[in-house]
């Protein structure tokens, strides 16, 4: 799986090293979700601290900075969602299929 950047200008180096552990578990061949969940999670409770601590102009340009990041996280889960997809999918057609023979 291809990594995921989720660094910007902005980033402070707890959620930084937040960011690298997560990235390594999306791009494992078999990523554990419940990891993967558990970090996202962490990973907005930090954001939503780090924001609550900024005023005006830095306050919008991380949260929009921000943005872009869970823009790519969703996208990046939406790819392991449409592969877990097409594998039941593909399941299910050689059940059938065995089902079909086996008459």
């Amino acid at each position: 799986m291809n990594s995921v950047n989720l660094h910007h200008p902005f980033t402070f180096p707890d959620l930084d090293r937040l960011n690298e552990a997560l990235n390594g578990l999306l791009c494992q061949s078999e990523p554990n979700i419940e990891a993967i969940q558990q970090l996202i999670v962490e990973r907005d409770h930090m954001v939503l601290a780090h924001v609550a601590n900024l005023e005006g102009d830095k306050k919008s340009a991380f949260a929009q900075a921000e943005l872009a990041c869970n823009k790519l996280l969703g996208e990046k889960l939406a790819e392991f969602r449409d592969a877990v997809k097409a594998d039941l999918t593909s399941l299910l057609r050689s059940r059938k299929a065995i089902k079909k023979y086996r008459k």
